[in-house]
Parts: C-alpha cells; sequence; structure tokens
C-alpha cells in the first residue's frame, strides 16, 4: 500500500469501524492510496483537481495536460470505474461532450474527501461492470466538533468550504463550491485564443446518528461548465458554444445491529444533461442520461477468522443522445438518435478468511443486464502471506466484465442489441519489503488478457495496401472485434517521513496489444512502455515545505492509420506540418512525454484565522509535449493538424484562509 504523509493544509477524518475489515488498498497487489493533505498537495496548484493526484501513481499513465482522464496499464479510461463513496460515477466531469480534443476537471472539490484509492487489478467486484481498474472517492465528514471554514483562490477557481457540528456533534454538515476563472487563466497562456471555458459546482455532505445503531448520510454533487469560442472558420456543424450539467445525489442509512454486523442501505440518481450549438445558434448535439437505484452492502464478522461481506443493486437507466451533421454548406441533417432505457440488477459475496499470517478473499459477482439480457457471474479470490515483519507477498485474479451501454446500443455507432459484454481476465502478483529508515520496497507484476473488446472497424482513414485511399465512415458500428494481451511490472521506492525528505520513486514497464479476427494487430490507443513517476517533498519547518514530481512517459501511439513522412517539415512548435497515410494502426509513436513542476507553500497565523500561501511552476523546463486530436486527409492521403501542444511553462499561486 502507498500511503502519504500530510501537507501544510488542516483537514479533519472521523473514522467509524466496523467489524474487522481490512483496508481495499492492503488487500490489492499493486493498490495504492492519497490520504488528507498529501492528495491536496499533489492535486496541482492550477488545476485543483484530485483527479491529477491519480496521475502521479506508478500504473496510471496521462499524457494530455487538458484532461483529468487517465488510462491505467494500458487500458482507457472508459474501462476505469469511478467510484463516490461506492457509487459508480462516471458522469462527474467538466468537459465539452461531443468533442474529443477539448479538456476535462474532475467535479469534486479534493479538500472534501478523505481519501483516494487506486485498485489497479484483482480487486473485489463490489460495483463492478469494468474491465479495467477502479478508483474509489471517499468523502470525509464534517468538523463534529466546531464550525470552521476556508475560503481560497487557485490557479483556476475561487473555493468556500464550511463545516461544523450539527446538535451537539452527534451529525455533522459539510459544504463546498467552486467557482472558475479558466478562461482568463486560457488567454493569459495562449494570448490569441479567444475560448472560454468555465464551471461552477457544489458539494454538500450531512451525516446524523439517529442512535448508535443507525445513522443517516446525504451526499449531493452538481455542477455546470460552459464552453464558447469564436465562430469565424466553424462549420456549420461545429460547436461554438456548449453547456453541460451533471449531477450525484445519495441518501443512505446504516445500521449495526452488534459490533459484528452492519448494513447499509442507500437511493441514488446520476447524470449529466448537454447541449452543443454551432456558430448560428442552432443546437447541433444534444443528450444526456439519468440513472436511479438502489444498493445494499452488508458485513458479518463470523468469528476472528472469517469476515463477510455482501450486496447488490438495482437500477434504471435512460439516455437520450441527438446530433445533427453537415450534409451540404447550408444545410443539416439527423444522425442516430435515440431516447431509450433499460435495467440492471447485481449482487455479490466475499469471504476474507485468515490463518496465521495468510488470508485469502474468495468472491463472486452476479451481474444481470437487460438492455443485452445477459446473466453472468464474474468470480475472484486475493491472497497474502507476511513473511516475518518486514516482507509481504500478495496476489490475486478474478474475471471482470464491462457491459454495452445505450450509447454503443443505440448510439451513431449503434452495434445493437446482439453486442456482448466485455471481458477481462486479470492475474496479479506483488511482493512490498520493508528498508528500514520509513522506507520501502514495492514490486507488482500483472498479466491482463482482454476478450471481445468494443471497437469501431472502419471508422479511421487509412491506406489500402494496393495503394488506395479507404475513408472512414462516421456511422461504422460497435463490434465485439478486439482480443487483448497485457503485461507488466511495477516498481516503487518511496519513503513516509513525517520530517526531512518524503516521496517516492516509481517505474513501471508495460504493453498492451490488440488483434481482430482478421490477423490485423496494433498497440493499444494508450500503450505506454515505460513510465516513470517521481515526487520529493521536503518539510523545511512544521510551516513550511518544497516539493517536486516529475512524470516521464515514452508516449502513446498517434492514433490512426499515420506514420512519418519524409516530405513533412517540423514546425517551430516542434509538431509535424503533416503525416502520410499508412496501412498500419499505431505504428507511430509521439514524442516522449516530460514534465517537472515544483510547488512551495507556507502556513502562518493571522490573529485567530490560519492562511496558506501555495506556489507552483507547472513544466519548468518548458518541455513541449504533444497529444492526439482529430486530423483533417487530403487528397494526397496527407493528414494535417495530427497533434497539438500541450502547457507551456506556467506559473501559478493560491492561497487558503482558514477561520
Amino acid at each position: 500500500m502507498l500511503r502519504l504523509a500530510e501537507g501544510a493544509g488542516t483537514y479533519t477524518e472521523r473514522v467509524t469501524v466496523v467489524g474487522a475489515r481490512p483496508e481495499e488498498s492492503q488487500a490489492v497487489p499493486g493498490a495504492a492510496a492519497l490520504h488528507g493533505g498529501e492528495l491536496q498537495n499533489l492535486r496541482g496548484v492550477m488545476l485543483d483537481d484530485p483527479l491529477r493526484a491519480v496521475q502521479m501513481l506508478p500504473s496510471t499513465t496521462a499524457t494530455d495536460d487538458f484532461y483529468s482522464e487517465f488510462a491505467v496499464r494500458g487500458s482507457a479510461f472508459r474501462h476505469v470505474n469511478l467510484t463516490v463513496d461506492g457509487i459508480s460515477a462516471r458522469y462527474l466531469m467538466h468537459t465539452v461532450n461531443d468533442v474529443v480534443d477539448g479538456g476535462s476537471i474532475a467535479m469534486i472539490n479534493s479538500e472534501t474527501l478523505g481519501a483516494v484509492t487506486l485498485l489497479p487489478g484483482s480487486y473485489p467486484e463490489r460495483t463492478g461492470r469494468r474491465i479495467g481498474a477502479e478508483v474509489d472517492l471517499l468523502t470525509r465528514e464534517g468538523n463534529r466538533q466546531r464550525f470552521s471554514g476556508r475560503a481560497g483562490l487557485s490557479g483556476t477557481s475561487a473555493t468556500f468550504l464550511a463545516e461544523g457540528p450539527i446538535n451537539g456533534g452527534r451529525g455533522s454538515w459539510l459544504i463546498s463550491a467552486r467557482r472558475s476563472y479558466l478562461d482568463y487563466i486560457l488567454k493569459k497562456i495562449y494570448p490569441d485564443t479567444n475560448l472560454a471555458f468555465g464551471f461552477s459546482d457544489a458539494q454538500t455532505k450531512l451525516v446524523y446518528d439517529l442512535s448508535v445503531r443507525n445513522q443517516l448520510h446525504v451526499i449531493l454533487l452538481g455542477g455546470r461548465a460552459a464552453f464558447s469560442r469564436p465562430s469565424e472558420d466553424l462549420d456549420l456543424d461545429d460547436t461554438a458554444s456548449a453547456t453541460s450539467t451533471p449531477w450525484l445525489a445519495i441518501a443512505g442509512w446504516r445500521f449495526t445491529p452488534s459490533p459484528a454486523v452492519s448494513l447499509t442501505q442507500r437511493a441514488y440518481t446520476r447524470g449529466i444533461n448537454f447541449e452543443n450549438r454551432n456558430p448560428g445558434g442552432v443546437r447541433v448535439s444534444s443528450g444526456g442520461s439519468t440513472d436511479v437505484g438502489w444498493r445494499m452492502d452488508g458485513s458479518y464478522l463470523a468469528s476472528p477468522h472469517a469476515f463477510v461481506e455482501f450486496g447488490g443493486d438495482v437500477e434504471r437507466l435512460q439516455g437520450r443522445h441527438d446530433r445533427l451533421i453537415r450534409i451540404s454548406a447550408t444545410t443539416l441533417a439527423p444522425i442516430a438518435g435515440f431516447d431509450r432505457s433499460t435495467s440492471t440488477a447485481s449482487g455479490y459475496g466475499q469471504a476474507t478468511l485468515t490463518a496465521g499470517a495468510a488470508r485469502i478473499t474468495p468472491g463472486v459477482r452476479i451481474d444481470r443486464w437487460r438492455l443485452t439480457n445477459d446473466t453472468l457471474a464474474s468470480p475472484w479470490v486475493n491472497g497474502e502471506l507476511r513473511l516475518g515483519s518486514r516482507t509481504t507477498l500478495r496476489a490475486g485474479t478474478g474475471i471482470y466484465r464491462q457491459f454495452p451501454d445505450l450509447e454503443q446500443v443505440y448510439g451513431q455507432h449503434a452495434g445493437g442489441t446482439g453486442l456482448q459484454p466485455e471481458r477481462a481476465v486479470h492475474i496479479d502478483a506483488g511482493i512490498e519489503r520493508s528498508l528500514g529508515h520509513e522506507t520501502s520496497l514495492q514490486v507488482s507484476g500483472f498479466a491482463r488478457n482482454e476478450s471481445d473488446v468494443l471497437w469501431t472497424p472502419g471508422s479511421e482513414t487509412r491506406r489500402l495496401p494496393s495503394g488506395a485511399i479507404e475513408f472512414g465512415r462516421i456511422d461504422a458500428p460497435w463490434t465485439n472485434v478486439l482480443t487483448g494481451r497485457g503485461r507488466g511490472v511495477e516498481m516503487m521506492l518511496r519513503r513516509d517521513a513525517a520530517t526531512g525528505v518524503s516521496g517516492w520513486l516509481g517505474y513501471a514497464l508495460a504493453r498492451l496489444r490488440y488483434a481482430t479476427p482478421a490477423g490485423e494487430q496494433f498497440w493499444s490507443d494508450a500503450d505506454q512502455r515505460h513510465t516513470i513517476s517521481a515526487y520529493v517533498r521536503y518539510r523545511l519547518t512544521n510551516r513550511t515545505s518544497v516539493s517536486g514530481k516529475y512524470r516521464y512517459g515514452s508516449n502513446y501511439p498517434l492514433v490512426g492509420y499515420l506514420t512519418i513522412s519524409k516530405d513533412s517539415p517540423f514546425l517551430d512548435n516542434g509538431e509535424r506540418e503533416f503525416y502520410a497515410l499508412t496501412t498500419t494502426r499505431n505504428g507511430t509513436r509521439l514524442a516522449a512525454y516530460s514534465r517537472i513542476d515544483l510547488r512551495a507553500d507556507h502556513a502562518f497565523r493571522w490573529g485567530s484565522r490560519r492562511v496558506v500561501l501555495f506556489g507552483e511552476v507547472a513544466n519548468v523546463l518548458n518541455h513541449t509535449n504533444l497529444r492526439n486530436r482529430p486530423y483533417g486527409i487530403d487528397r494526397l492521403g496527407r493528414a494535417f493538424f495530427a497533434t497539438d501542444t500541450l502547457l507551456p511553462l506556467v506559473p501559478s499561486a493560491g492561497v487558503v484562509v482558514e477561520f
């Protein structure tokens, strides 16, 4: 497990212990957890985003500075299960929908989180329905002792947070709100742009103990993002302005009839509404999702050596999507719109059995997916063996499934109700060794075999072996055509110290390659062979610290059937003017990604208040990094504007006043 030291900012945590459930990140090979102040330190002053902290972990790769999304072990973000307090929360992103070269920021204030845990593979499938990793965001309770508040400015937003007790400490409340000025920052970084992207969001958590055995809690998250850009040089079906409003609401009741038994019931709704308009104000894209569900989780401590967990959920899923495309200079036409609903249900159970220095946790999950009429079981097992006081071995394996969603069945690339669930078999093993002096070494290896992975063959323009150009279809259907084979090893040397130097040095060697029944093979869009992540923090005093973080990646493929053209010159920003079409997909790589960020923070008293100042410089060496973007093809098979430059050297600062 990766557990990190605290930062300069203050925070509160309240822990309720029920039974003897092991901490998740201690039981899963290669797992990592970020807690409290360190989470705030790693999120970045400029973007104030907790998912940017996850990007620093060895299992993850992220080479697009504009997006919160990341890949885990070569598997794309759509395969990652993102949860908030155990409820899947896939919509909680400020972004521009139906635009693939935009950006995103997580719609949750990191100051409201108690922990973020990354489970890269072979984890218990309590929420399930994803073939990749799981990221769990755990919100914290408000302060039960006294009222407190925080008001701050970061690189992109102004934040206010307040919390306090209810009824003398029988409960607590916490309220947070953010308002961005990201459009101002974009204009400072890119003076020639007129892009405007802003967001606002709010979050509330209420907890109240009806009695020693009964507790109620309510969590509300909601936000709005707006985007606009000049209408000059935009086509009739291009997005000139866009809005999106995601939300998540949870109401729960926890009942603990005895110290050995706990039952939690939760009703929830989540979703998003979005709308994009063209330069003339005509709506060219709109849609949304509204999910309503009920979930139960229970645990039973049968004996000091046997701990049982069980639960399940029932959901009603509704989705809609309408889109217009340009068929002439003055005419728009609809394409593959839908307004559909479906339902799903699941149940799971697992038992943690302990015998001396060994622990084994078998489990199984059963899903019923009405959309494609599938009922399937997904088993898993994890094990741990302690070899003395300094060494721990961990291993796990499991079957993971991801069912087609409404968009994939009925949307623009409709594959129909005959689509099959994607499937992955995870195998993980790791060893953790304490080296003394608050230093440890963790090494993990993984293998993941995927089948029935969805892809849209024929959607990308390519050159045929004959030399002719085959143009991509905008309605190429989703098909269960890919099989994948992922392999890798991850290493981390870390020091967790309250004083002096702390941090880690991590390295990952990984690969994920796909194949089709027709014999075509290519690297995953998020395949990155070598990844280095380093984080160092030094506490100068109990109020002042400095830190630095470094990320290096050999980078992703240039997505598509592209190769370097000998006739294409380099531009002043390091990009190629154009690339050439080829017969091989993902055979050319973007230049290596490299970025160093430096940060300093200082806390001091101002009367009865506490003030924390932050300063950060992103991309200190001003290294030119590139990302993929949609490109155009001319009659000669040349692909223009296939890449885009990322953040240059950007200084930023923030301040938080605590009262």
